[in-house]
């Protein structure tokens, strides 16, 4: 019989995943995805850059267009949703349910200057893809001098003026 080295950091990393086969969805939300209640669905977002325009893609598998809403208020740009559950399956015929049902929000800050004029959104093949043109823009780096008891240490710290 060989040795084999047990790692107790393994066994609580591997922690969620066995409440979750043990016990179901519930401890889902608590273990091992955010908790934002149980019918909540997480939703992959990709987010990238190409000059001054940044593109937001969300895939939005089994969702239809008319049941996504797309809102920009006080320069927050929020994606909400719902998966509805297809109900003329039996809860009793699943060996395995791993599709996730119910409703998302993702929310994203956005620059002063982006208007809805601004912001272009398309829905195919279950990805929603928006372009937000003029989102991003080159400020100026400011340099802040840090102090040490009353006296300059020599250190500064760079930020963007947003």
């Amino acid at each position: 019989m060989a040795l084999v080295r047990w790692t107790p950091y393994k066994e609580l990393l591997d922690m969620p995943r066995e409440m979750t086969s043990l016990f179901g969805r519930p401890f889902r939300s608590l273990l091992g995805e955010p908790f934002f209640g149980l019918d909540t669905m997480r939703v992959p977002m990709d987010i990238y850059s190409k000059g001054e325009d940044m593109f937001v893609r969300l895939e939005l598998p089994g969702i239809k267009a008319e049941d996504v809403d797309i809102t920009l208020a006080e320069h927050t740009l929020t994606i909400t949703g719902e998966r509805h559950e297809d109900k003329e399956i039996k809860e009793d015929d699943f060996y395995r349910r791993e599709r996730t049902y119910g409703s998302f929000e993702r929310t994203l800050p956005l620059p002063e200057t982006v208007t809805e004029k601004d912001i272009e959104a398309t829905f195919e093949d279950g990805v929603l893809e928006l372009t937000v043109k003029g989102a991003i823009t080159s400020v100026p780096a400011k340099h802040i001098e840090v102090k040490a008891g009353g006296k300059s240490a020599g250190r500064r710290i760079k930020t963007r003026k947003g």
